[in-house]
């Protein structure tokens, strides 16, 4: 056997050392690499975003989630603060807080963070309940330790599905059109009609709508609850603003005694808008006309009337429209330049601004993409919300009456 020299040996014995530090040194950042697990009581469910079953739920349900291996520091810093954050299917960021006041419509509750502490272990553990205002599909939770400055971040993810027994239907039937016509597809701005028969005579019987996203809307107060007639039948609206979303709804009526349940489809579809005039509008950011959730987007407007009042509004990804704050164009060229905050409550994917001259009445459209961000933002200030208006102050859950609605309804301006 060839004798090892003694600097062979010696080679030899700190590569030995070095593998033996380095193993330690994974070892060390394995075990204190922070981790999120979920639990749910409905098993597993494909997710998109991993490619990979994730745990599964329903709306109403509640899940637990545990937050592991974050720092624990010396006196007297004590355990490490953690903020959680909920990633949405559609990209939306919403801290645990806010993810409990969407209405499923605007959606739009201020993203207060504070951080929940570990215990001296570096374990945390949160109860969240799935509203039914969170649309189906697949969600991220993401926990980040702020003494480590957001070294020890991790994540898990989870599927909201369709859930629960649809339940005994009897005799009860109904059928959802368009307000006096014999169609089931319905433009934003219009009346749905809904007829039901076959329910127990003098029942409440309740209503609501699942959009197409999963998110449950409820009926206006005084049509949402409605008495059956002594044979049974019951009949409620529903106006359809610009604020909802397109696609294939389904209305569910349920009988409060008899337990009867009965559904009905229907579309519905947004109003064609048709540029008109030679106006022109542009929105960017210094590097084109994409950028992540929280960012400014500058939209240019030129040739509309001196001096005019502009009006602005969004339409979403999903079909939806929300109203901006106005502005006046130049009184001298018809220019005008307004910011765009865009936050992490916002949808990811692509947008078309709308700008509409008051007294021109030329319209024209602008297309910007919404990338996704990371996370949220401690903010003790309420960023300006996006209300259903043109009126900055108006909250977003308070109806806007246009002075003009015939000119609205025309050209497809939102009517809500």
């Amino acid at each position: 056997m060839r004798r090892l020299s003694l600097r062979s040996a010696f080679a030899f014995g700190f590569s030995i050392f070095i593998i033996v530090i380095l193993g330690v040194f994974v070892y060390g950042s394995a075990a204190s690499q922070a981790r999120v697990e979920i639990f749910t009581p409905q098993g597993f469910a494909p997710c998109a975003t991993t490619n990979a079953p994730a745990p599964a739920i329903f709306q109403t349900q509640s899940l637990l989630a545990r937050f592991d291996y974050y720092r624990v520091l010396e006196p007297p810093f004590g355990p490490e603060p953690v903020e959680v954050d909920i990633t949405f299917p559609d990209g939306r960021i919403f801290t645990v807080g806010a993810s409990q006041l969407l209405d499923g419509v605007i959606d739009m509750p201020t993203n207060v963070q504070f951080a929940r502490f570990t215990n001296n272990g570096g374990q945390l553990s949160l109860t969240i309940t799935v509203p039914g205002t969170w649309p189906y599909g697949c969600y991220r939770l993401t926990g980040r330790g702020l003494s480590s400055g957001g070294a020890n971040t991790a994540s898990a993810f989870f599927v909201v599905i369709p859930g629960g027994q649809p339940g005994p239907s009897g005799n009860a039937t109904i059928r959802a059109t368009l307000n006096g016509q014999e169609t089931n597809v319905i433009l934003q701005g219009q009346i749905l009609e809904v007829d039901g028969r076959g329910f127990i005579g003098g029942e409440l019987v309740s209503f609501w709508l699942t959009a197409p996203d999963g998110t449950v809307i409820d009926f206006p107060p005084g049509q949402q609850v409605i008495r059956a007639t002594p044979a049974g039948a019951v009949s409620t609206s529903f106006q359809f603003e610009g604020k909802n979303p397109v696609g294939r709804y389904t209305v569910t009526a349920l009988g409060n005694t008899s337990g009867f349940r009965a559904f009905a489809h229907f579309e519905l579809r947004s109003r064609p808008v048709t540029p008109r005039g030679p106006a022109r509008l542009s929105v960017v950011v210094p590097f084109g006309a994409q950028a992540p959730q929280r960012s400014i987007f500058y939209a240019n407007g030129d040739l509309f009337f001196p001096g005019e009042r502009v009006d602005l509004w969004l339409t979403m990804p999903d079909g939806s429209v929300r109203g901006f704050p106005s502005t006046f164009a130049d009184p001298i060229a018809g220019q005008f330049m307004v910011e765009l905050f865009l936050d992490e409550r916002l949808p990811v994917g692509f947008y078309q601004l709308t700008a509409q001259g008051a007294v021109s009445q030329q319209l024209v459209i602008a297309t910007f993409t919404l990338t996704q961000t990371s996370d949220t933002i401690a903010n003790p200030q309420p960023v300006p919300l996006i209300g259903l208006d043109n009126n900055p102050l108006t909250p977003p859950n308070i109806p806007f009456n246009d002075p003009n609605p015939a000119d609205i309804n025309e050209y497809g301006n939102p009517d809500e």
